[in-house]
C-alpha cells in the first residue's frame, strides 16, 4: 500500500502544479460572473462567506445572465430531458435494416432514456455546461448506486485536477471530496483512521476529514482476468499514515468525464468564453462604479459652507444657523448630466460584448433581433446558420469527450444490473455506435441542407428541357442525406433491402398487368389460326398452306 500511495501523493502533487496557472484567472471568473461556483470562493461546501463578500462587491450581474444563458441555451440544444438527444445505431449497416435490429435498439433507447431520466444526470450536465463555458473546463463523475442505479457528482472549478493521454484526451481525475468524520465512517467503515475513530467516538460527527479520490486506466489490468477492471479508483485520507488508503476498487467503463470547450496545443485544462470575456466583465464593473459615483456627484455635489454651517446633504432637512445667505454656500464642482449618458454607453458596449464573447446573442438571436418584427424566416435561419458555425468545434468535442463516454458509462451500469433486453442472436457480439440527433447538433448538420435543395431544384429545372440530366440523380441517396441533416426519425426511412423488395413487386405486378393486357390479342390470335387449320383449300388447310408458302 505504500507504494500506490506515495504514486498517488507524487502524481497528485504534479497535476496541482499543472492546475496553477489557471487558477487565478478562475478565481476572476468566479467573482466577475458567478460567484456561486468555484472552490476559490467558497472553500467548502456549506461555508459561503467568500462568496458573500464576492456577492456584495458585484456592482453589476450582467456577466451572470449572459453565462446562465449560455448554460440554458447549451443544455437545450445537446442534451434536453424533454426531447431525443442521441440514438444507438450498428456498426454493421446492412444488419442495422433488419426489422429485429431495430425493435431492439428503439427498445433500448427507451430504457436508456428513463434510466438517465430517473438520476441526477440531467442537472450534473446542467452544472457541466456552466463550468465549461466559465472555466473552459468540466469533471463529472457517474457512479453506480444500488436503489438510483447511478448518482452523478458534479465538479467545479477547485476540487478536481485531471491529466491527459498520448491521444490528447482526459485519462485521469483527481478529486478532493471532504467528507464529515460521520459520512467518512459510513462510506469507508474501519479503515478511517484512527483519528476520525477517535471524533467519531466522542461525538464530533460534523469535522471535516481530506478525504482524495483517483481515477485511472488500470497499469496491472489483464484482459479476461477475473477481478481485473480497465480502471483503478482509490480513496485516501490524507491526513492518515502515508502507508494506507481507504478504499481501491475499480469500474468497467470511465466512469468520468472531463471535455473541454477549446484547447491550444497540448493545453491540459481548456479555454472558455468565460476567460475571452474577462476583460470585458472587469470593465463593465468599473465603467458601473463610475457611473454610480457620478450620479451620486450629482446628487450630492461638494459644498463650501461658511464656518459653524453643517450641510447633511440629505432630501427635506432643515439646517438651523444665524445668518446664512446662499450665495455663501458654494459648489466648486458640478457634475454635468452628459457624462451619466456617456458612462451608460460604454455599459452598454461592454454588455454587448459580454453578450458576443459568452454567446449569449446567439442563443438570443431572435429576442435580442433588433429591426422591425417579426423578420422573415430565411433571414433568421441564415443568421443562425452563420452563428452555429462558431459553435461547431465545441459541439463535436462535448459530444466526444462527454455525451458519449456517459452513453457509455450508463450502458455497462443498465447492461450489469440486467436492465436491458436480451440482444437478438444475430446481433451477438455486434458493436454499438451513438449518433446525435440534438437541436444544435441537428442545425449544424442543417447548415448544409440548403445546396441539397437548390441542387434539386437546379436538375429539376433543367430537366425540364433536357430530361436525360434526371439519370445523374441518385435519389435514393439524396432522400437518405435528407433526412439525415434534417433529423428526420430513422423509422420512417425504409431500408435499403426493403426498397428492394417493393420494388421488385411492383416491377412483378407490372409484367402480370401487360401479360393481361395482351391475353385478348393472344385470344383472337388463336382463335384466327383455329378457323384457318378448319378451312380446307384443295384438301389441305389453309393453315398448312400459309405456313408452306
Amino acid at each position: 500500500m505504500k507504494e500506490l500511495r506515495d504514486k498517488l501523493d507524487r502524481r497528485l502533487t504534479g497535476m496541482k502544479s499543472v492546475r496553477t496557472d489557471y487558477e487565478t484567472e478562475w478565481k476572476d471568473i468566479a467573482r466577475f460572473a458567478q460567484p456561486a461556483r468555484s472552490r476559490f470562493l467558497a472553500t467548502d461546501t456549506n461555508k459561503g462567506g467568500k462568496r458573500r463578500q464576492a456577492n456584495r462587491k458585484l456592482l453589476d450581474s450582467h456577466g451572470i445572465e449572459a453565462f446562465r444563458t449560455l448554460t440554458n441555451g447549451m443544455t437545450s440544444g445537446l442534451s434536453s430531458a424533454s426531447r431525443p438527444w442521441f440514438s444507438l445505431k450498428l456498426e454493421d449497416e446492412e444488419l442495422a435494416e433488419s426489422a429485429a435490429a431495430k425493435e431492439w435498439m428503439s427498445e433500448v433507447e427507451r430504457r436508456m432514456y428513463s434510466f438517465l431520466a430517473k438520476t441526477n444526470f440531467y442537472s450534473a450536465v446542467k452544472t457541466g455546461y456552466a463550468e465549461m463555458g466559465l472555466f473552459g473546463t468540466e469533471a463529472t463523475v457517474m457512479m453506480e448506486h444500488p436503489v438510483k442505479g447511478a448518482v452523478c457528482h458534479a465538479l467545479t472549478a477547485g476540487e478536481y485536477w485531471i491529466a491527459l493521454s498520448d491521444a490528447q484526451v482526459p485519462e485521469a481525475l483527481y478529486r478532493s471530496c471532504p467528507m464529515s468524520v460521520r459520512q467518512a465512517v459510513q462510506s469507508f467503515k474501519g479503515a478511517v483512521s484512527q483519528r476520525v475513530k477517535s471524533c467519531y467516538d466522542q461525538s464530533r460527527y460534523d469535522e471535516i476529514v481530506e478525504v482524495y479520490q483517483a481515477v485511472e486506466p488500470n497499469p496491472d489490468h489483464i484482459r479476461g482476468k477475473l477481478g481485473s477492471k480497465p480502471w483503478l479508483s482509490v480513496y485516501w485520507d490524507s491526513q492518515d499514515k502515508p502507508d494506507s488508503v481507504l478504499r481501491q476498487s475499480g469500474f468497467e467503463e470511465q466512469p468520468f468525464w472531463a471535455p473541454r470547450w477549446d484547447v491550444a496545443g497540448g493545453d491540459t485544462y481548456g479555454y472558455s468564453p468565460g476567460m475571452e470575456a474577462l476583460p470585458a466583465l472587469r470593465e463593465l464593473q468599473l465603467q458601473v462604479k463610475r457611473r454610480n459615483e457620478a450620479i451620486d456627484a450629482m446628487v450630492h455635489p461638494e459644498k463650501i459652507a461658511p464656518p459653524g454651517v453643517r450641510l447633511t446633504g440629505q432630501p427635506r432637512n432643515v439646517v438651523s444657523a444665524s445668518s446664512v445667505d446662499k450665495d455663501q454656500i458654494i459648489v466648486p464642482y458640478q457634475m454635468p448630466y452628459q457624462a451619466v449618458a456617456a458612462i451608460g454607453e460604454e455599459v452598454v458596449k461592454c454588455k454587448e460584448q459580454i453578450n458576443g464573447l459568452s454567446y449569449a446573442d446567439l442563443f438570443n438571436a431572435i429576442t435580442n433581433m433588433q429591426g422591425i418584427q417579426p423578420r422573415n424566416i430565411e433571414e433568421i435561419a441564415s443568421r443562425n446558420e452563420e452563428k452555429l458555425t462558431q459553435l461547431g468545434p465545441v459541439i463535436e468535442r462535448v459530444s466526444n469527450e462527454k455525451l458519449e463516454v456517459a452513453i457509455d458509462r450508463s450502458y455497462g451500469i443498465m447492461m450489469r444490473g440486467g436492465l436491458l433486453p436480451p440482444p437478438p442472436e444475430e446481433l451477438s457480439g455486434e458493436p454499438l455506435k451513438v449518433e446525435f440527433v440534438s437541436i444544435l447538433t441537428q442545425m449544424q448538420r442543417m447548415v448544409g441542407i440548403g445546396q441539397i435543395e437548390r441542387t434539386t431544384a437546379f436538375i429539376g429545372n433543367l430537366a425540364g428541357a433536357v430530361p436525360d440530366v434526371l439519370d445523374k440523380l441518385n435519389t435514393d441517396e439524396l432522400i437518405d442525406e435528407y433526412s439525415y441533416r434534417a433529423g428526420s426519425p430513422a423509422k420512417i426511412i425504409r431500408g435499403a433491402d426493403e426498397v428492394a423488395k417493393i420494388r421488385e413487386q411492383r416491377a412483378q405486378q407490372m409484367q402480370q398487368q401487360q401479360t393481361m393486357a395482351s391475353m385478348p390479342a393472344v385470344k383472337d390470335g388463336a382463335e384466327a389460326a383455329r378457323l384457318l387449320s378448319e378451312t380446307d383449300v384443295n384438301d389441305k388447310s389453309l393453315l398448312d398452306t400459309l405456313v408452306g408458302a
